[in-house]
């Protein structure tokens, strides 16, 4: 994952809900963040109510704090946003413009932002899981 990060190419984890793929990117990044005392992992919780706007305000944060950790470590830390549950929102067509094209509306993301995604697979329930899930 790190050599990933390294070579700007973005991390997509598939695993079942508690498998550790959140606390696998947390324990790399703590790593830096030991090394360097500074944040180097945000992370955006999507899911069925996150919108473009939600996405568009975490990405100007991100993009801001990557470049502040780039002024004070130039570059040796990176910043990852982690989208994490990233298959259960609309808007993952802004998402994938994100993570693959590396733009935002059109306009591209500096190199010193790193991306990692989590998703769950995809499963059909059954009628008792759906009922179950719906009075929870």
């Amino acid at each position: 994952i790190d050599m990933k990060f390294r070579c700007g190419i973005p991390v997509i984890m598939m695993g079942e809900t508690g498998c550790g793929k959140t606390r696998l990117l947390r324990y790399l990044c703590e790593l830096q963040e030991k090394v360097f005392k500074v944040k180097t992992l945000l992370c955006l919780k999507v899911h069925g109510g996150t919108n473009e706007r939600r996405i568009e305000d975490a990405m100007d944060m991100a993009i801001t704090h990557a470049m502040n950790n780039k002024k004070q470590y130039g570059g040796k830390a990176y910043t990852v946003l982690f989208f994490d549950e990233v298959n259960t929102t609309e808007a993952i067509g802004l998402i994938k413009e994100v993570i693959c094209d590396r733009t935002i509306l059109g306009q591209p993301i500096p190199d010193e932002l790193k991306f990692a995604a989590a998703c769950n697979p995809y499963k059909i329930h059954d009628e008792e899981t759906i009922k179950s899930l719906q009075n929870a």
